[in-house]
């Protein structure tokens, strides 16, 4: 939870260094004015500004929208144009405010980083944060009878190392090489009732491994396998 509250409180403050740069870039340009507009209408022009159409840019595994085309400035254009020299007066502004866009995808960029540092990929316990409620579903046939050991689990959760995921060879080894009748579920359990890191924007899928001992975490862009040096499942009683 410490990890977690320590990584909101910097995204908070690189947010509010963003709108600060752009308040003082604003107010140094107001200042320079000799005609001076009300406060409340250069915000609302800001905010306008803002508006444009963007496109999705993939950058350091996450993704970037980049604006291209200042929608809210042409907005603003054909609105005050109808009044003689309106337009001059909070062009600057309207400016500003489509070139913000950049300081948020600055901003942006820093976060990335940090989200790695914060939420490592390669460790199990960025996607098994809290346990407390963890629960086996069988998901095959195959699975035997058997149920979760939270404690063992938790505790050899910092200690599992990242392994290479062999989907394609998994499959071969399980529906290829083997009779219909023998084939037995490399991964016939699912993980439910867990949560990863707060803050960490990850909604994992787990499944465990027959012999207990391994995770096959999927992500929504990428899957990530886990061993533990001994099983944390147990037979039931």
């Amino acid at each position: 939870m410490i990890i977690d509250f320590t990584f909101n409180i910097i995204i908070f403050i690189l947010n509010l260094i963003a709108w600060v740069s752009i308040g003082f870039i604003s107010f140094q340009i107001y200042q320079k004015k000799a005609i001076k507009l009300k406060i409340w209408k250069v915000i609302v022009v800001l905010l306008i500004g803002l508006f444009s159409f963007n496109i999705n840019w993939p950058m350091f595994d996450t993704v970037v929208m980049v604006p291209i085309l200042p929608l809210g400035v042409w907005i603003l254009y054909f609105v005050l144009k109808k009044k003689e020299g309106r337009w001059e007066r909070y062009r600057l502004y309207a400016w500003v405010g489509y070139g913000a866009n950049v300081i948020f995808i600055a901003t942006t960029l820093l976060v990335v980083p940090l989200q790695h540092a914060f939420y490592p990929e390669k460790e199990a316990t960025t996607y098994l944060s809290s346990i407390e409620n963890a629960s086996l579903l069988p998901i095959h046939p195959s699975a035997p009878e058997k149920k979760i050991n939270k404690v063992d689990l938790e505790n050899q959760l910092p200690n599992m190392t990242v392994e290479m995921v062999y989907i394609q060879d998994w499959y071969e080894e399980t529906y290829m090489e083997m009779e219909s009748n023998e084939r037995d579920e490399r991964f016939p359990y699912q993980l439910t009732g867990v949560n990863a890191k707060w803050g960490s924007g990850k909604s994992p899928v787990i499944y465990i491994e027959n012999d207990g001992k391994g995770l096959l975490i999927k992500t929504q862009n990428k899957e990530f396998y886990f061993r533990s040096a001994d099983s944390f499942l147990e037979e039931v009683n």
